[in-house]
Formats: structure tokens, C-alpha cells, sequence
């Protein structure tokens, strides 16, 4: 039993061959794989152009989903291409995840690219970090209102925000309910901007910030003063 065993064993490895490798077949897959990703990463400059157009009229959810769906249909794109052509058929499922892969990321990538400066302004200035300072007590501002509890001393009170802007910004102005402003700051620094007005009593106040691009934020709260 213990011969027959091992005289099959033998006559199977003697059976077995490892298929032949076609060298040519492998290159020319190669081949078409490098120029599929070349073509893959050319395509994605209009569809990014595409996208950057839907964004800019202000359907920039639609603008993603349809860059995710061209991918997810790449391989149909790819068969009516009239130059250059492929033989998609040795094109397998790994094949066409790496090149949704590169897709994907290449169109992102231009995407964002096109809606920054100095292509684009498409972000409004974010005004954040607000304070105001009555000369002895500094309270933290959120928009809407101040804790109740925290009241200023009525008279002269300074006002500090933070605003960030990814191009250029044109202005920085404070207007206070009672026909006070608008009031231009003083800069604290390259982010920092404080403005100086005399209260007499709780007031609404606007911040507002407006960009190279003609875009627009305001920081809305009402300071409690007694």
C-alpha cells in the first residue's frame, strides 16, 4: 500500500508542469495598461473642467456624484473612445480598479486645484475667535449672543476676531445697532483684527469680512452691556 502510494505521488509530480509563460502576450498587456493610464490621467483634465463649471453655479453635490459616476462607468468610456483603442478583453477586475483608482484621484486632485487661488475664489472668509474686552473682564463671543451672565461695563470696549481668507481680502468692518459704524479695525496682525467703540448699553453687532472675489460673511451676536 505504502509503495502504490508513493508511485502515485511520483507520476503526479511527474504530471505536473507549470503552464508556459507568454512573454509577448505579458508585454503587450503591459503595455496597454501604461497607455490606459496615460489616457485614464489625460481624461480626467476635462471632467475636472466639467465639474469646476458645475460648481462654480453652485451645484457643487451634483458636481461630485457625476465625477464618481464617470468613474464607476469608466470601462464603457473607455470602448467608445475612437483613439486610442484598446483590447479591453485581457483587461482584468484589478486591471480596471486601478485605473478607476487613478481616475478618481486625478480628476479630484485638478478639481480642487481649479477652485483655488489663484484659479478660483469660491470660499468666503471665515470670521472666528471673537472677544470683547471692556478694559477688566474678556469674554468670548458666540454668534447669536453672550452668556447673560457675563456682562461688560458700559463705556469704550474692544472687540477682536480672527478672520481667514485663502485669497485676498478687501475689507474688514463692524457696524453696531444704533446707527454706530460701519468701523474699520486696526490690524493685530496678518489674521487678527480689533475694532473700538463706545457702548452704552447691550447692542446687536455685525462683523462683516468681503473678499478679492466679492464674497461675503457676517459673525452676528449681541453684547450684554450694563
Amino acid at each position: 500500500m505504502v509503495k502504490a502510494a508513493k508511485k502515485r505521488k511520483k507520476e503526479e509530480d511527474e504530471e505536473f508542469e507549470f503552464p508556459e509563460f507568454d512573454e509577448g502576450t505579458y508585454l503587450r498587456k503591459e503595455v496597454a495598461l501604461a497607455k490606459a493610464t496615460f489616457v485614464t490621467i489625460v481624461l480626467s483634465i476635462p471632467v475636472a473642467g466639467l465639474l469646476y463649471a458645475l460648481t462654480i453655479v453652485n451645484v457643487p453635490i451634483v458636481a461630485f456624484f457625476l465625477g464618481l459616476a464617470i468613474t464607476f462607468t469608466l470601462p464603457r468610456v473607455y470602448a467608445v473612445l475612437p483613439w486610442p483603442r484598446f483590447d479591453l478583453a485581457k483587461f482584468e477586475r484589478k486591471d480596471w480598479i486601478g485605473q478607476g483608482g487613478t481616475f478618481f484621484l486625478s480628476w479630484l486632485t485638478v478639481w480642487i486645484l481649479l477652485l483655488n487661488v489663484p484659479f478660483a475664489d469660491v470660499t468666503p472668509p471665515l470670521i472666528t475667535n471673537v472677544t470683547a474686552y471692556d478694559g477688566h473682564t474678556q469674554i468670548d463671543v458666540r454668534p447669536g449672543g453672550v452668556q447673560q451672565s457675563q456682562q461688560l461695563v458700559r463705556g469704550t470696549i474692544w472687540i477682536n476676531a480672527s478672520v481667514f481668507e485663502n485669497g485676498r481680502l478687501d475689507s474688514v468692518t463692524m457696524t453696531v445697532q444704533g446707527n454706530i459704524g460701519p468701523l474699520t479695525p486696526k490690524s493685530l496682525g496678518s489674521l487678527r483684527y480689533s475694532f473700538e467703540a463706545n457702548l452704552p448699553e447691550t447692542r446687536d453687532i455685525t462683523i462683516m469680512a468681503r473678499d478679492g472675489a466679492g464674497l461675503e460673511s457676517s459673525f452676528g451676536f449681541q453684547l450684554n452691556v450694563g
